[in-house]
């Protein structure tokens, strides 16, 4: 049986190892917050120099499809507010673009690319202190410069210009080989006179996908000293 003595010892204990174990928990924590926000804020400094480049957006098919390209009446800052035709709510609007730091955006044309880029650039216009339309390497530092997300134009497959080589001299020929087979990977770069990137794709080894990248083609690749963004 405990004196009453004892009995107040043994609270005491208690107390204070609940004190103990309550300040290092509360330590591990803080530190662990801490560690993460200096890692956040860092990312944040370094968005702030260089510019984050989103590979692949396809916004433009979403306002064809669900607007018949109109955007007169489209809210770009919140474009979350709409509910979409086969789709889930638009990833992409100028609230959450300026809020990650996004530098650019790589948009895709897959279908009539006059259509397309009349729309882009009816976007870039009617946005114009938000969004610059780039076509070099020095038009994109200089849109980044000036706080503007650049829009870069990708085209998507050969129905995209409707077989027109015409229509495809209008751009500069930076060849992007995401999302394709082996073979129609490895043959532009045999005969390629311009640069190859793969604009979002993950690699086979680490993705078992057949869209992405084998391991032989990012060896090719960098054997030929070729830009890639492959993305995690």
């Amino acid at each position: 049986i405990l004196t009453k003595q004892c009995k107040f010892i043994l609270a005491g204990v208690s107390i204070l190892l609940s004190l103990v174990v309550g300040i290092n928990i509360g330590v591990i924590v803080y530190n662990r917050k801490s560690k993460s926000l200096t890692i956040e804020i860092q990312a944040y400094k370094i968005l702030e120099n260089n510019p984050l480049i989103d590979g692949h957006n396809d916004l433009a098919i979403l306002i064809r499809e669900n607007f018949q390209n109109k955007t007169n009446d489209l809210d770009l800052y919140n474009m979350a507010q709409y509910h979409l035709v086969e789709y889930t709510p638009s990833p992409t609007d100028i609230t959450r673009l300026r809020q990650r730091q996004v530098g650019g955006q790589v948009y895709f044309c897959f279908h009539v690319l006059i259509t397309l880029k009349t729309l882009y650039c009816s976007i870039n216009f009617e946005y114009s202190d938000v969004f610059q339309l780039a076509k070099t390497a020095e038009e994109v530092r200089q849109a980044f410069n000036a706080k503007r997300i650049v829009s870069l134009l990708n085209i998507g497959g050969g129905q995209a210009i409707e077989g027109s080589f015409s229509i495809l001299r209008l751009f500069y020929q930076m060849v992007d080989l995401s999302h394709v087979s082996t073979q129609t990977t490895i043959d532009p770069l045999n005969i390629r006179q311009s640069p190859v990137i793969f604009s979002h794709s993950a690699a086979y080894s680490l993705c078992n996908h057949t869209r992405n990248v084998q391991d032989d083609v990012l060896e090719l690749v960098i054997a030929q000293e070729l830009q890639k963004t492959i993305k995690p």
